[in-house]
C-alpha cells in the first residue's frame, strides 16, 4: 500500500519512491505475533476447543490472571513496582476481534501520522502515548486492562492538534482528515466507548487522548515540503529512545512470566498438600513462593488462609495485611482478615473490613453479585453471602445458578441460624426447572434439599436422576448413598 509518492530525479528521469510506513506496518507485525503467542500458550494447556475458541476469537471468557501474566495493566500491579505494565499493554489484545478492530484503526491512522513526522517520531509518539493511556488507565480505573486502543486515540489526538498548528506540514488531499475532519471520529470512539464501558476502559482511550493532544503541540512534524518529498529518513536517538523502552519491558515481562510460572506451581503444590491435610508441606510450597516473588499478593493470601484453619489469629493478620499492602483488592484477604479479627476477639475491626470487602463486591450486575455471594459463603460469611444472593435474584429472578447456589447454602449451612430447608426446596425446584431437569449438579442440590426436610424417599428418587446424567461421579454416588441409608432406617423405624 503506497501514499503520496516520493519523486527524485535520476539520469533526467522522475522516478516514483512510495511512501510505505514502515512503523505502522511493525507495530502491526508485533500486535499479531504477540496474540499467537498468547493464543498458542492459551493452547497449550489443552482446554477444551469451545472455550479456547471463545475466548480466543471473541475475548469472552478471557481468564484475567491469563492476561496479567503477559503484562496487561493493572493499576493494584503497577503501582507495587511493576512498572513495564505501562509499556506492555498497548501490544495485548483480548480476542482475534479486539485485535483486528484496533490494527485496522491503527493501519488507517498511523500511516497518516507517520507520513508527516517520520517513522522515528512516530514510534516515539506512538509508545509515549500508549504510556500515557496505561498511566491514567492504572490510576483512574481498578480494571485489568490491554490494548492498543489508548495509543491509537492518541494518534487522533495528534491529528487533532497538528491540523490547526502545522497545517503546512499536512499532504492537501489529507487536510480534510486532520483538525476538524477527525473531531466526528474522536466523539463517535468516546461515545461508543462510554455506551460499552462495561467491557471498555474509557480511562485509557482518554489518556491515550490527551497524551497525543500534548505531544502534538510539543512535537512538531518533519521540516518538509510536501512535494517533492524528502529522502529517506535516518534512524535518530528519537527512535532509539522508545525502541529501547519497549525492549526493557518485554524483557522483564518475560522475567515476570518465569517467576510467575515457578510461584503458580509452588501454589499449586501448597494447595494440593493443604488438601491432604500436610499443612507442614504446604507451609514451605507457601513460603517459597513468597521469598521467590515478594512483591505477589497470592502467596501472602494462601498463608493467611493456612493459619486462618489452624486459628493462629496473629499469623494470619499478618500475611492478610501484605497481601493487602500489596494488592487492596484482595477481597478474599480482606474477608480472611476479617476472620481473623473475629478470631482475636476485635470485632469492631472485623466488621470494619467486612464492610470494606462488600463495598468492593457491590454492583447492580446479578452475575458479579452471584460471584460475590460465592467469596462471602466460602469465607463463611452467611448472612453476606444470603443478602447477595437475593441481590442477585432480585436483579434477574431467573437466574438458576443464584437459585442453585442458594439452596444449597439454606439446606447444608453448618451455622443453623442459617438453615432454612423449606426455602431451599423452593430454591432448588425453580433451578431444576431453569435448567430442564440437565444439569446434575443442580438435581443434586434438590435432593439434599428433600433430604434436609426428611423426605428421604424423595431425595434417592430425584438422586437417581442426577447419578444416571453423570454416572461416574463419586460425589453423586456419595450422596446417593447417604439418602438411601437415611430412607431404610426410616422404613424399618415406621414398621
Amino acid at each position: 500500500m503506497s501514499d503520496s509518492p516520493n519523486i527524485a530525479p535520476r539520469s533526467g528521469y522522475l522516478i516514483y519512491r512510495p511512501f510505505r510506513p514502515v512503523a505502522t506496518y511493525v507495530i502491526l507485525g508485533l500486535n499479531f505475533a504477540v496474540f499467537l503467542l498468547m493464543a498458542g500458550i492459551d493452547a497449550s494447556s489443552h482446554p477444551p476447543l469451545r472455550d479456547w475458541a471463545l475466548r480466543t476469537f471473541t475475548g469472552i471468557s478471557s481468564d484475567p490472571e491469563f492476561l496479567l501474566r503477559f503484562g496487561a495493566s493493572f493499576g493494584p500491579y503497577t503501582r507495587r513496582g511493576e512498572y513495564w505494565r505501562l509499556v506492555t499493554p498497548m501490544f495485548l489484545h483480548i480476542g482475534a476481534l479486539h485485535l483486528l478492530m484496533n490494527n485496522y484503526a491503527l493501519y488507517v491512522l498511523g500511516r497518516f501520522v507517520e507520513r508527516i513526522y517520520g517513522y522515528s517520531r512516530f514510534v516515539f509518539l506512538y509508545v509515549a502515548m500508549g504510556i500515557g493511556s496505561a498511566a491514567l488507565s492504572m490510576s483512574m480505573s481498578d480494571k485489568v486492562s490491554a490494548g492498543a486502543s489508548g495509543a491509537i486515540f492518541g494518534i487522533a489526538g495528534v491529528m487533532l492538534v497538528t491540523g490547526f498548528l502545522h497545517r503546512e506540514s499536512i499532504p492537501r488531499h489529507w487536510a480534510r482528515a486532520f483538525g476538524k475532519g477527525i473531531v466526528p471520529v474522536i466523539v463517535l470512539n468516546l461515545g461508543l466507548g462510554l455506551a460499552l464501558r462495561q467491557w471498555v476502559d474509557n480511562w485509557a482511550h482518554f489518556g491515550g487522548l490527551v497524551s497525543g493532544m500534548v505531544l502534538g503541540a510539543l512535537i512538531p512534524p518533519l521540516s518538509r515540503e510536501v512535494f517533492p518529498a524528502p529522502t529517506r529518513e535516518r534512524p535518530s536517538l528519537v527512535l532509539a529512545l522508545p525502541v529501547i523502552v519497549v525492549v526493557l519491558a518485554a524483557a522483564a515481562e518475560v522475567n515476570s512470566y518465569r517467576a510467575d510460572s515457578e510461584v503458580r506451581r509452588l501454589l499449586l503444590d501448597g494447595d494440593r498438600f493443604h488438601a491432604a491435610h500436610r499443612d507442614d508441606w504446604a507451609l514451605l510450597r507457601y513460603q517459597a513462593a513468597a521469598a521467590l516473588a515478594p512483591r505477589d499478593d497470592r502467596p501472602h493470601q494462601e498463608l493467611g488462609s493456612l493459619y486462618l484453619g489452624q486459628k493462629r489469629w496473629a499469623d494470619a493478620v499478618r500475611e492478610c495485611k501484605e497481601a493487602l499492602r500489596l494488592n487492596p483488592l484482595a477481597v478474599e484477604a480482606q474477608l480472611d482478615l476479617a476472620q481473623a479479627y473475629r478470631g482475636l476477639g476485635k470485632e469492631g475491626k472485623a466488621q470494619e473490613n467486612l464492610r470494606a470487602a462488600q463495598g468492593r463486591l457491590s454492583t447492580n450486575d446479578a452475575d458479579r453479585q452471584c460471584e460475590a455471594a460465592s467469596v462471602f459463603y466460602q469465607h463463611r460469611f452467611f448472612a453476606e453471602a444470603i443478602e447477595h444472593y437475593q441481590q442477585a435474584l432480585r436483579l434477574k429472578p431467573d437466574m438458576a445458578e443464584a437459585h442453585n447456589d442458594l439452596a444449597w447454602l439454606y439446606a447444608t449451612c453448618d451455622d443453623l441460624k442459617y438453615r432454612n430447608p423449606q426455602a431451599a426446596l423452593e430454591h432448588a425446584r425453580r433451578a431444576v426447572d431453569l435448567t430442564h431437569w440437565q444439569q446434575a449438579g443442580v438435581i443434586d442440590t434438590l435432593a439434599e434439599a428433600f433430604y434436609a426436610n426428611q423426605q428421604f424417599a424423595e431425595a434417592v428418587k430425584v438422586q437417581t436422576r442426577a447419578v444416571q446424567l453423570d454416572p461416574h461421579n463419586r460425589e453423586l454416588l456419595d450422596h446417593l448413598m447417604r439418602y438411601q441409608k437415611a430412607a431404610n432406617s426410616a422404613v424399618k423405624k415406621n414398621t
